[in-house]
């Protein structure tokens, strides 16, 4: 009898065993089982265009020199090819009363495949784009006569890094869909345009001292209280008028002047002293614009409004305030600059 009660409670200690084994390896196993991990993804940090304020700029392009392209803009020209993509287009008085612009993009990998018609280089564009150290892009270039100092010297004496397309290369053609002169069809691939500067080694790297980086406010402001629904800019009495159109669905400046809608957040006009100088040309005679790129009095608008300002580029850069020398902020987009002429009638009309 007392044998089998020892049996039973052996018994009942190996079922016990067992149970309690069995229960915490259930245990253990749903432990596991219960075990997560979380993973953490960072986004990438947004990084604004140095020359937009806009936060849609390729983190592959910071700290990477822009360029400037030279542009045609008489009648047979227009529409240019890719004109809506630059950050900012200038646009002055050249010869002749006949004006020019300049393209400037923060990016040159955002240069389109087409571009153009490009024209020659002149002194007041080989010396505004260094204001942003950018690489120059021109078709040929003005020669020295007399008082007057060409595009070619001002490249060479201003120590510009250039690409002409009188040298030819891959970067440049010619499109023939127009029935225009040939002056009018002078076109850039933008995609080969890395591979040119490589190729011609310059450097890449943005040289601070001589790089204009603008102010840009985080919400969309009045530039001023003077209302612009309408911003007219003559370059000087010699040439035709840029007229601008305010639109409140979009709260841009349009013109149509180019034969195609190009719109702005931003309309700057500098005032600046000019220079006539006439030379031989071709048997007869032709007159040279020069702007003095100093300091002046400008205006700005934006937003439906416009404010007068000051700028100054005697530092290698150029800088913008407003009436009481406060640095300016700038709109986020796109912008026009206008160079009219202080001195020869050059003047900005608004409404």
């Amino acid at each position: 009898m007392k044998a089998k009660r020892i049996l039973a409670v052996v018994l009942a200690a190996v079922i016990a065993l067992t149970l309690f084994g069995c229960s915490a390896k259930s245990n253990k196993t749903t432990t596991k089982v219960s075990e997560s991990t979380t993973e953490t993804t960072t986004k990438p940090v947004p990084v604004n265009n140095p020359f937009t304020g806009e936060d849609d700029f390729s983190s592959k392009a910071v700290g990477v020199r822009p360029v400037a392209i030279v542009v045609e803009n008489l009648s047979p020209a227009r529409p240019q090819w890719g004109i809506t993509s630059p950050d900012i287009i200038v646009e002055g008085e050249v010869e002749g009363g006949i004006s020019r612009m300049l393209w400037l993009y923060a990016d040159y990998n955002s240069v389109p495949e087409k571009v153009g018609p490009l024209r020659s280089a002149r002194p007041s564009y080989v010396k505004f784009s260094k204001l942003f150290d950018a690489v120059f892009i021109h078709w040929g270039g003005s020669h020295s006569k007399g008082d007057y100092v060409g595009g070619y010297e001002t490249i060479k004496k201003e120590k510009v890094d250039d690409i002409d397309g009188m040298n030819g290369g891959k970067l440049f053609g010619r499109d023939t869909t127009r029935r225009v002169s040939s002056e009018h069809k002078g076109i850039l691939n933008g995609k080969n345009i890395a591979s040119t500067i490589k190729s011609k080694k310059y450097r890449t790297t943005i040289k601070e001292s001589n790089f204009t980086r603008f102010t840009f406010n985080d919400d969309i402001k009045d530039a001023g209280t003077e209302s612009a629904s309408g911003v007219n800019v003559t370059f000087s009495n010699r040439t035709d008028t840029r007229k601008f159109t305010y639109s409140t669905s979009d709260k841009k400046y349009h013109t149509n002047d180019w034969k195609t809608d190009v719109k702005f957040q931003n309309v700057i006009v500098l005032m600046a002293k000019s220079t006539y100088i006439t030379t031989p040309y071709k048997g007869s005679t032709t007159t040279y614009l020069n702007y003095t790129l100093s300091e002046g009095d400008g205006y700005y608008a934006s937003n439906g409004k416009i404010a007068p300002i000051k700028w100054s580029a005697k530092d290698g850069q150029l800088k913008l305030t407003d009436a009481e020398g406060k640095t300016l902020a700038l709109n986020k987009g796109k912008s026009y600059i206008g160079l009219a002429s202080s001195n020869n009638s050059g003047k900005v009309s608004y409404k």
